[in-house]
């Protein structure tokens, strides 16, 4: 995501790919931003009513919408994360311990949605029990770092 100086070596990316990025971190910009305001000011061009239609699809409901999002528990806050993530044209996802804070039932929802996706995914996580079933290759950083 170029957050991150590299320790050798190079790389691009083809002009073609677009990113989604969810971090882990939760940092907002105005953290004082309803979802629903947040939503629509990331997306202008939703009506109100298509805003919470995606809220509620990703389990936050008018109540939580109207929240502040720092008032939100992580699990709603990644919810909202993950809304604008799906709102978002992606053929690469970069996903950051994506089902830290969700509970089972969403880290499901989540998860058929990864098989669903047509698109590359990059995913970084410590759940071997939520990937096993879709990914493709799995590279095991605890192992790389032991070997050296």
């Amino acid at each position: 995501m170029g957050q991150l100086q590299a320790l050798d070596g190079n790389f691009s990316i083809s002009e073609a790919v677009q990113t989604g990025y969810y971090e882990q971190e939760f940092s907002w910009d105005t953290p004082e931003q309803t979802p629903l305001a947040a939503i629509r000011s990331w997306f202008p061009q939703l009506t109100e009513k298509e805003a919470r239609r995606h809220l509620a699809g990703c389990g936050i409901d008018s109540k939580k919408a109207g929240q502040s999002l720092s008032t939100l528990s992580g699990g709603e806050q990644a919810k909202v994360k993950l809304c604008r993530l799906t709102l978002q044209p992606a053929n690469l996802l970069i996903l950051d311990e994506p089902t830290n804070h969700l509970d089972d039932l969403a880290k499901e929802a989540l998860k058929e949605a990864l098989e669903k996706y047509e698109g590359t995914v990059i995913l970084v996580s410590h759940e071997e029990k939520f990937y096993q079933d879709f990914a493709d290759k799995i590279i095991s950083l605890e192992q790389v770092c032991l070997r050296e």
